[in-house]
């Protein structure tokens, strides 16, 4: 494949099609998973398995040492313009250090792991049950760092067929363990083990094969002294955000609450990952940042800040429908797919879907930053990740609505204040405010709707009107500006004329 076609406009569409079919697949077996997961098991055993994955998830950023960031930065240059040898070279210094890296901390805390799961509220039979559970650092991480590299290179077919075998894996493994009347926390974990195995596995022999077919042709070579200073900057971004993770925050409720509530608060950080995959944002980020990052190499900035302004009112607006819906049948929602194991929880659902926006917000000003260089004023911005988890503490005093409360606080402060530090610094960013807060308003209408609609006819009926609703609403406030259409004409090409019901005249 020639490298100048290597992030072409046709590569970006196949790119979205197969990262949307595979996210969909990957969507649908994570929510089985969970929903079957939280039926069979003890409400104990529940929340001490999500706080093992809470510690692989909080491993993520506290072993990258911004090595990931590094990563996503660099390769997309390397393999578009580097010179001969230097992407493969680049790759495998970057995944042999990254792996003695995971190693050490694994070897840390297999040594200090009865303190550690001690502390966490396991007792002593649970200690040795879950000791399994950390070679899931090794397995999981790995998998998905060598992911990380396939989709830098826009190869989401076979990134996303293996990142939707993994939770396939699981409901395989799951369903096998139900029904030979197996199922068991140690089991569980053998069967998550062997397949993040299988799926690193995969991934590394597609990512060498792929790695192969790149000839360098172009003269461009980065310095291990940039990708240092960079790595630097961003590892105080990944050490600071590690305290403020889902995964640091499902064991510090854990630690505060005990491991039922634990189990309940994951339950339902589990349910917002699930809807914050699907934010455009996050959603398309892995495919969008090597396109942006291709256009600021060739110096338009502007689409770069353009790119930043779509992705973060849609991000707004797709929040604004899903807190609708929690509004008028949060509570019977959750009630349905946890078996009416956690009950009355619309409320605590809404204020943790405030917060989901913030983070989602968030991922996007730091992608942006990274893009722009500006690593070393965000590790400057990260301290303020630190009141996160001291809100998670203090707000633990009035519960689980206390806890999810401090973090939509903490998050949306300090990412407000970056956003608004950005703004200035890269000429102003054209947040199109308007289309944001008639989508906000349509939300409060038809939520008011909805509300009157429960109190009327039952809950399900009120969902139904809000989800009919809010479609036609957006055609009538049409969030999407003209620049927006640009935009998506150059990456979407004929498919974009469909969201032209959505797009202001003016």
């Amino acid at each position: 494949m020639s490298n100048s076609n290597l992030y072409s406009g046709k590569r970006f569409r196949l790119a979205v099609i197969h990262f949307l079919l595979g996210r969909t697949a990957q969507g649908i077996a994570s929510f089985a998973f969970t929903l079957w997961l939280v039926r069979e098991l003890f409400p104990s055993d529940y929340g001490i398995y999500m706080v093992l994955w809470g510690m692989v998830d909080m491993m993520m950023p506290l072993s990258s040492l911004g090595m990931l960031e590094a990563v996503r930065r660099f390769l997309p240059e390397l393999a578009a313009r580097g010179a001969p040898g230097v992407l493969m070279r680049f790759v495998r210094w970057m995944m042999l250090i990254r792996f003695a890296i995971l190693l050490a901390w694994v070897a840390l805390i297999i040594a200090f792991w009865p303190e550690i799961a001690s502390w966490m509220g396991f007792d002593s039979e649970q200690q040795e049950t879950t000791k399994l559970a950390v070679w899931l650092i090794v397995t999981v991480i790995s998998f998905r760092y060598a992911s990380e590299m396939l989709e830098c290179l826009l190869e989401q077919r076979w990134s996303q067929l293996i990142y939707a075998f993994m939770p396939i894996g699981r409901l395989t493994g799951l369903a096998i363990l139900v029904f030979t009347d197996n199922l068991s926390l140690d089991r569980l974990i053998w069967i998550d083990l062997i397949v993040s195995c299988i799926c690193f596995l995969l991934t590394e022999f597609i990512l060498i094969r792929k790695l192969r077919s790149i000839s360098g042709t172009g003269d461009y070579k980065v310095s291990v002294r940039e990708i240092f200073i960079f790595s630097w900057d961003m590892a105080g971004v990944n050490l600071l955000r590690a305290i403020a993770s889902a995964g640091s925050l499902r064991i510090l409720v854990a630690r505060t609450l005990g491991l039922e509530a634990a189990g309940m608060f994951a339950f339902l950080q589990q349910l917002l990952m699930i809807f914050g995959r699907y934010l455009p944002a996050n959603l398309l980020a892995n495919i969008i940042r090597p396109m942006l990052i291709s256009r600021y190499v060739a110096g338009e900035v502007g689409m770069v800040k353009q790119g930043m302004a779509l992705l973060w009112k849609s991000n707004l607006m797709i929040i604004c429908m899903i807190m609708a819906t929690m509004c008028v049948a949060g509570d019977a929602v959750i009630g349905l797919v946890s078996s009416d194991r956690f009950q009355e929880a619309g409320m605590l659902m809404m204020i943790m879907l405030l917060g989901l926006g913030a983070t989602s917000q968030g991922q996007l000003v730091v992608m942006i930053m990274q893009i722009f260089l500006y690593t070393r004023q965000l590790s400057y911005f990260s301290v303020l990740s630190i009141f996160t988890p001291l809100a998670v503490i203090f707000g633990s005093v009035w519960g689980l609505v206390g806890v999810a409360c401090g973090i939509a606080v903490s998050v949306w402060f300090m990412n407000s204040l970056i956003l608004n530090w950005l703004n200035r610094q890269t000429g102003r960013i054209e947040l199109d405010w308007f289309s944001v807060t008639r989508g906000v308003l349509l939300a409060v209408v038809i939520s008011f709707i909805g509300l009157i609609v429960e109190f009327q006819f039952g809950a399900w009926w009120a969902l139904a009107c809000v989800l009919s609703a809010y479609g036609p609403g957006l055609i009538l406030i049409k969030p999407l500006n003209q620049s927006d259409m640009v935009l998506l004409n150059l990456g979407l090409r004929h498919r974009a004329r469909f969201l032209k019901p959505f797009v202001r005249n003016i």
